[in-house]
């Protein structure tokens, strides 16, 4: 657009935050909703998830070309099932607490250990998102429209959906291949070759062709950023914006409660579009605030910044109702820590213990007697106060705290565990970043503070000895930088 085209749009963009009282990026999100009713592309475009501009690089491309319409309903069907799946048995048994994954090879039937681990320490509000990029895919899907994936959360979706149609398929076909498989009069596939029980809403799917169901030309063209795929496997790290390798492959911030901002080339989905009623009805209270907000448009203008120190009408940070300060970790480094930890204790539920669906992580606690504490400030206070019931001042909780002490610059401590005794929890500091912090007691009874951006993770103490203040600190190592991190595509043969 020109100069003067661009100020038009702003006057107008800003006439209707004036008109209807809402910010500036939902006025500009709903101009360009109706800008795109007004393009020549027809409303009905297979490709109407996309911006008007990125449309037009669309035209006359077909859905077809990309998979079989068949194909496309099998895909929507697992998507829709597996949003279904993520509601009932991931949304609403786990509520706002991390997951802990006690066995990744055995998840027919639940989603979260499909999903990249850096997703566990998320709480309700971020799963029922993720429940819903499933179904939001599966609608499009319904209504003939190309299934394109708006933000991270959907890239993701998309390739879970397609991989769990490919299992589908081929336990179809394993299974119709094997008499002794199923009961007789339960073969997965009719005398035709059709997916005859699992899905009877599909009516004729034919499984014959060997090359069906591999949606590979549909992820290649659909998927907003290929680079989600590096996150599978991964406990290093990888996804936040401070590690070196990740930074320099994909160039933004990766971390999972980002995944559901929309891309700058495609329109923000309805936010009215809401929850299904009887999961919103059992949502938890902090969940229902935390969906109140949507997720950004990287398509819109930034905001302008508010200083609270100009600003006369924000409120004071550290009053009592003020929104609670920063727990994720403090680095890259400590986001790893935490997960291989978590990875910990889920294998140690299974191996040691013999459990291998984990409830809650209170189970966890009560039975291996480790913790890792939620991203999510009011979750992650939460969990604190309630494993540490005596942690007030004039009693205290004697706990043992896997604890990374804050270097300088460019440096990092390896944790350790002290032994402290917690005295109390604190919701804000004074710094220049509001953290929730403990104020802990050592054994020559000093009494200092540590935060939470630094815990790595917690476990019960098996007796009263304290640790000492000093000098015991951890290992003093200097930062990783680049040279430390092969590429993924360093051992990817070259093209001839």
């Amino acid at each position: 657009m020109s100069k003067n085209t661009n100020r038009q749009h702003d006057r107008a963009v800003r006439a209707y935050m004036a008109e209807h009282a809402v910010s500036f990026s939902q006025a500009r999100r709903a101009l360009t909703a109706t800008t795109q009713n007004q393009t020549s592309t027809p409303a009905s475009s297979q490709w109407d998830g996309f911006t008007p501009e990125e449309r037009r690089r669309w035209d006359g491309v077909k859905l077809s070309s990309l998979a079989s319409r068949q194909e496309l309903r099998l895909l929507g069907e697992v998507a829709d099932e597996l949003g279904w799946s993520m509601y009932t048995l991931d949304v609403l048994r786990w509520n706002d607490e991390p997951v802990i994954i006690a066995d990744l090879d055995t998840f027919v039937d639940y989603v979260m250990p499909r999903l990249p681990r850096c997703s566990d320490r998320q709480d309700q509000a971020w799963r029922a998102r993720m429940a819903r990029a499933f179904c939001d895919l599966a609608e499009d899907l319904r209504a003939g429209k190309a299934p394109i994936a708006r933000c991270h959360a959907e890239d993701l979706a998309l390739m879970v959906a397609a991989h769990k149609t490919r299992e589908v398929v081929e336990q179809a076909r394993e299974m119709d291949g094997d008499p002794h498989a199923v009961n007789p009069g339960e073969k997965p596939l009719d005398a035709a070759g059709h997916l005859a029980d699992w899905y009877p809403a599909l009516g004729r799917v034919s499984l014959r062709r060997s090359d069906a169901f591999t949606y590979e030309a549909l992820e290649e063209a659909l998927l907003g950023a290929a680079e989600v795929y590096l996150l599978w496997g991964d406990d290093q790290g990888f996804e936040c914006p401070d590690h070196p390798l990740g930074w320099k492959m994909m160039r933004e911030d990766m971390r999972a409660e980002r995944w559901f901002d929309t891309f700058a080339t495609t329109i923000p989905r309805d936010p009215d579009r809401g929850f299904p009623e009887e999961v919103w009805s059992r949502l938890t209270d902090h969940a229902r605030r935390a969906l109140a907000r949507e997720p950004l448009w990287l398509g819109a203008d930034p905001e302008p910044a508010t200083d609270p120190q100009q600003d006369s009408t924000a409120p004071d940070r550290l009053a009592k109702d003020a929104p609670l300060g920063v727990v994720s970790a403090a680095n890259f480094l400590i986001a790893a820590w935490r997960q291989q930890v978590l990875n910990l204790i889920g294998e140690a539920m299974r191996t040691r213990h013999r459990v291998w669906h984990v409830e809650s992580t209170d189970q966890a606690w009560q039975t291996d007697g480790r913790t890792v504490f939620s991203d999510i400030p009011a979750v992650a206070l939460a969990q604190a106060r309630r494993l540490l019931p005596r942690a007030t001042p004039g009693q205290g909780e004697v706990v043992d705290i896997y604890w990374a002490r804050p270097a300088p610059a460019g440096h990092y401590y390896r944790p350790l565990w002290f032994r402290v005794r917690v005295w109390k929890i604190e919701d804000h500091s004074t710094g220049p970043r509001d953290v929730p912090w403990m104020r802990v007691q050592w054994a020559d009874g000093t009494l200092s503070g540590i935060s939470f951006t630094d815990i790595v993770a917690m476990r019960r103490a098996a007796d009263q000895d304290l640790s000492p203040w000093a000098p015991v600190t951890g290992e003093l190592l200097r930062m990783p930088t680049l040279d430390d991190y092969p590429s993924p595509f360093d051992d990817a043969p070259e093209d001839d």
